[in-house]
């Protein structure tokens, strides 16, 4: 089976459960003095499947129709796409345990008092006005590896994995096994740790830490400072819970107010730090791995790059904010590594029939790209006035944000494809760390513009609810990819269209969308067809929600649609009573094929129904 490796696409890790408001948390004091705060968030989560996931079907009937350019019929292709391991409805997809510890310290008054060192802070040539430090302890845990269904406990589905047809080298099923526990099963980390100091106007943050700007939700476009990890409790993971902490230095400098600008600052990092998202992004055999990348491979070796961690390679940049008139507006410019790699194919000359030395057909290498990100906000309230002609409750607040995105990268058919790329004069690459004699594709970047516009409003409808309003928050997102290349149809030279399907040129993500017979005949299917991807793709969110009894019972309803033709409808029901809370929400996804853009239809048989328990101090 060819595959192009475990990626872990940026594209879809949102989380329509991350437009939800965060409740606020309290904390404790551990001191008379509350200089010493104390906070603890801590949930057990399981989430059970409604839907099978799909599993890999042949139908003639159905896919194989004759070509009106040809008349000629093309070889089987899979009525369904794959997801490794299958699992039916009703089995326990996730059972998450995390528990998180937030310790702030505020140790100005030891300065005050010339305890230890700290004394020595004052005789500097400048004010120290504020000094402490924040700690996060982060755990997490996965038990469907301990006590799941089989196909996550045990190895079961491995074992009809096919060898390799040219060489015979057998999946290695322990070393993935391993890998896949190692990777998300459990970890316990530091999760940031920084200090925070003020020196007049001059505010200073260093340490592991997130920084996020831009004014959207569940989706991201300036905010791509750090990365977004989905390997350990999926797509589904609220943004904060996914998002990875960066070694940064962080300045901000309060301009105060010039004319029609008020309270304005700027804002800058630095960060040097070698996370990057798809590493090790979502293992092969976990519950949230994409359609035909999740079952282990003989015929691909897979291979990740991180960001080395110098001065050369580090992401930094600024932004200056401003207050103006009835809204806030910003302007920002930083350096950034997004979270799709670039995909690097290397085969040895006379691919498919001959084999690297390892015994792998081919080996695929994810690479960061850095690349630099551009953009503006405003955020703005309609004027009261305005809106009370259209039975409007208070005045609506207008979030927008525009960003261009440089370098970021691009997939092609015939670039991932090494059936393509090697049967039409693909680059030799001597000297490569792999062998010193192979053919590869081209890594390729491009450009693109982006924006978002949302409005977040309260409005009282009282027979529905007497008590309290209802927030209803909508964002409309719009990407357009600049020189895409064209899509239209192109035959490889070496096949004809009784032996081949016709495949497209154009943008494509690195997921197959389903494979075909190849050139070798051992009853697999060998070529990959890639998902692709739309040069305009638009987005729209929606969410409503209100509360009962004080905020004890909270109601919510959330939507996702892809205008490609792709579907995420989320209820759900929060039960507070502090410091516990209960929640249950249902996750419906669907897609009629598998579409690039957001990627959501990739994840379409992944309906579930999810319950959690939580305690917060």
């Amino acid at each position: 089976m060819r595959r192009i490796g475990s990626i872990e696409l940026g594209i879809v890790t949102f989380a329509v459960v991350s437009l939800l408001r965060s409740a606020p948390t309290s904390a404790v004091f551990l001191d008379e003095g509350h200089e010493i705060r104390l906070g603890l968030r801590t949930y057990a989560g399981a989430r059970i499947g409604t839907q099978d996931t799909t599993f890999r079907k042949f139908d003639v009937n159905s896919d194989s129709k004759p070509d009106p350019m040809t008349g000629q019929t093309p070889p089987l292709r899979p009525a369904e796409s794959m997801t490794f391991p299958y699992s039916a409805s009703g089995h326990l997809r996730q059972n998450r345990f995390f528990a998180e510890v937030d310790l702030e310290h505020d140790v100005m008054s030891m300065v005050d008092r010339g305890f230890g060192p700290l004394g020595l802070l004052r005789k500097l040539p400048f004010d120290i006005t504020k000094l402490e430090y924040h700690l996060t302890f982060r755990g997490e845990y996965e038990g469907i590896y301990d006590w799941g269904p089989s196909e996550f406990r045990t190895a079961e589905q491995y074992t009809s994995i096919p060898a390799n047809p040219v060489t015979n080298l057998q999946v290695d099923v322990l070393g993935a096994r391993r890998h896949l526990r190692d990777v998300g099963s459990h970890r316990e980390r530091l999760f940031q740790a920084f200090v925070d100091t003020e020196i007049g106007d001059l505010f200073i943050r260093f340490g592991r830490q997130n920084l996020s700007w831009g004014e959207t939700d569940a989706f991201r476009l300036l905010d791509q400072i750090n990365p977004l990890d989905s390997s350990f409790g999926g797509f589904l993971i609220p943004l904060d819970e996914r998002r990875v902490p960066l070694d940064m230095l962080r300045v901000k400098y309060y301009l105060g107010s010039y004319g029609i600008f008020d309270e304005a600052f700027i804002e800058m990092y630095g960060a040097i730090d070698d996370s990057v998202s798809f590493s090790p992004g979502a293992a092969q055999g976990s519950a949230w791995t994409l359609p035909n990348l999740g079952r282990p491979s003989a015929a691909v070796f897979n291979e990740t790059s991180d960001v080395a961690r110098n001065f050369e390679e580090m992401r930094g940049g600024g932004r200056i904010v401003w207050n103006m008139f009835t809204g806030t507006f910003s302007v920002a410019h930083y350096y950034t590594y997004f979270d799709l790699p670039t995909v690097e194919v290397t085969v040895q000359p006379g691919f498919p029939l001959r084999a690297f030395s390892d015994g792998y057909s081919s080996h695929t290498f994810l690479r960061p790209q850095r690349g630099q990100i551009s953009g503006a906000t405003a955020t703005f309230a309609i004027p009261q006035q305005w809106v009370r002609p259209l039975y409007m409750s208070g005045e609506p607040i207008i979030r927008t944000e525009f960003a261009f995105f440089r370098d970021e990268p691009r997939y092609r058919q015939q670039e991932l494809d090494p059936f393509i790329f090697n049967s039409a004069q693909g680059m030799r690459c001597r000297g490569a760390n792999v062998a010193p004699d192979c053919v590869a594709n081209g890594r390729r970047t491009g450009n693109s513009t982006n924006f978002v516009i949302g409005i977040d409003h309260n409005q009282y409808f009282r027979w529905l609810n007497p008590n309290a309003s209802f927030f209803i928050s909508t964002q409309f997102f719009y990407k357009h990819l600049l020189d895409a290349a064209a899509r239209r149809r192109f035959m490889p030279e070496r096949f004809t269209p009784e032996s081949y399907p016709y495949l497209l040129k154009g943008e494509v993500l690195p997921v197959p969308d389903y494979v075909v017979d190849g050139i070798i005949s051992v009853g697999q299917p060998l070529e990959p067809v890639f998902v692709k991807n739309p040069t305009d793709q638009f987005l729209q969110t929606l969410l409503v929600t209100t509360n009962y009894y004080s905020g004890q019972i909270v109601p919510y309803a959330a939507l996702f649609y892809d205008w490609e033709g792709a579907w995420v409808f989320q209820p759900g029901i929060n039960f507070i009573r502090d410091p516990f809370r209960f929640s249950i929400d249902y996750s419906f996804l669907t897609a009629e094929t598998l579409k690039g853009g957001s990627g959501v239809s990739l994840l379409r048989d992944r309906d579930n129904v999810y319950f959690r328990v939580e305690y917060v101090i």
